[in-house]
């Protein structure tokens, strides 16, 4: 068990400091040696002992407050001590340099530096006008009497306050980076946590909606032949059981992806050399598709080759499912960057666009690498999607 310095322990530590600071103040008060009588040795008491004592005792437990109100104490105690001073003469002794020092100690520990220093001038001004004042000593032979010791005395305290307040300033500020670094590794964490999130649910949607769409297709199909031509009905439907495994298959490796809490990316997936077993799929589902490609076919980078193909999927789901086109033309232009088109002779123009999830996706894969997404009527009378994405670093 780690033992620790609370706050409610530090005050009680002031109750008792202040206390037994103040018995000894006590018997100083009542027991030293009274002027002239002591010949001016130290301690020495001057005038009634009662107001001594009385002055004392205010000026040792006021030291309970002094972490609070730093500034106060000190100057309540040199009130306190001022009084008999000047009624009858300054009285010499621990009980009032020990309280003093505490005050001037916690005034540097626990102020800012312009209040601080301010206090300890104050407090020495009051000292050297004190020693000035005390009858014990004779200003001729010892002018200075004990004032640089008691100098000295309060000076090192504040010192040491000093350094206390700069060491704690230093470690607070360390804290507060180490607590700034967390906040800032967390936050990284969950837009990290987000980012992935976003990608699962464009893998998702990607995958899973060209599953359901052209499973929706071959049923309607296989309504319509259940009554003409039963035999071929069988054809669609067993498309149907087809598309449906394998989107099952998509959601169960994309689900387990999320239970491992690893990337999708360390699962298989599809590329741009891909795109003829996604022609003849959905040529089979009734849409038929020309593939185009210019320039040598090469190696691109695996997220932007993803990318590309799912792209191109999106756009002909949306064509199959809305489009009612009876052709649609891929284009793939490997340049500096990666060219795709593509575009239907359906009735999409006609409608108006929408980025619903399928484009927003298109829009988020594209501009993960710097690419641009344009959508909107093609020169065929139908719905056209053109993206560019550079084969560099993404931005």
């Amino acid at each position: 068990m780690r033992w620790r310095w609370t706050n409610r322990m530090q005050d009680v530590a002031d109750v008792v400091m202040a206390v037994a600071i103040a018995a000894e103040g006590q018997v100083e008060a009542w027991t030293a040696p009274a002027f002239p009588g002591s010949g001016g040795g130290s301690p020495h008491i001057v005038g009634s002992r009662a107001v001594v004592a009385a002055s004392y005792l205010v000026v040792s437990l006021v030291l309970v407050a002094r972490r609070r109100y730093p500034v106060g104490v000190l100057t309540l105690m040199v009130a306190a001590a001022a009084v008999p001073a000047l009624v009858y003469g300054p009285s010499q002794g621990f009980g009032q340099v020990l309280p003093f020092a505490l005050a001037v100690y916690t005034i540097g520990a626990h102020c800012e530096r312009r209040a601080s220093t301010w206090g300890l001038a104050g407090c020495l001004a009051f000292i050297v006008l004190d020693q000035a004042l005390d009858p014990a000593y004779d200003t001729i032979t010892d002018p200075f009497g004990a004032a640089p010791f008691v100098v000295l005395l309060i000076l090192l305290p504040w010192v040491v306050g000093l350094y206390v307040r700069t060491r704690r300033l230093y470690v607070a500020e360390l804290r507060a980076r180490a607590d700034r670094a967390d906040a800032e590794r967390e936050e990284q964490v969950r837009a990290a946590v987000a980012d992935e999130q976003r990608r699962i649910a464009r893998e998702l949607h990607d995958a899973v909606a060209h599953a359901m769409s052209v499973m929706v297709v071959q049923a309607e199909a296989a309504e319509e032949m259940l009554s003409l031509e039963p035999e071929r009905a069988r054809m669609p439907i067993q498309r149907i059981q087809g598309v449906g495994r394998e989107g099952l298959a998509e959601m169960r490796r994309l689900l387990g992806v999320l239970r491992r809490d690893e990337s999708p990316a360390t699962a298989p997936q599809p590329g741009l050399d891909r795109l003829g077993a996604l022609a003849r799929e959905m040529d089979a589902a009734g849409l038929p598709v020309e593939v185009v490609v210019d320039g040598d076919a090469r190696q691109v980078p695996v997220g932007i080759d993803i990318s590309a193909y799912r792209i191109v999927q999106e756009a002909l789901t949306n064509a199959l499912r809305h489009a009612r086109a009876s052709r649609v033309v891929v284009h793939v232009d490997y340049g500096n960057e990666i060219e795709l088109d593509v575009e239907d002779d359906g009735v999409g123009r006609l409608l108006p666009i929408r980025d619903g999830h399928g484009i927003v996706g298109m829009r988020e894969r594209v501009a993960l690498y710097g690419g641009t997404l344009d959508v909107g009527p093609g020169s065929r009378g139908g719905f056209r999607v053109h993206a560019t994405v550079p084969l560099g670093e993404p931005a």
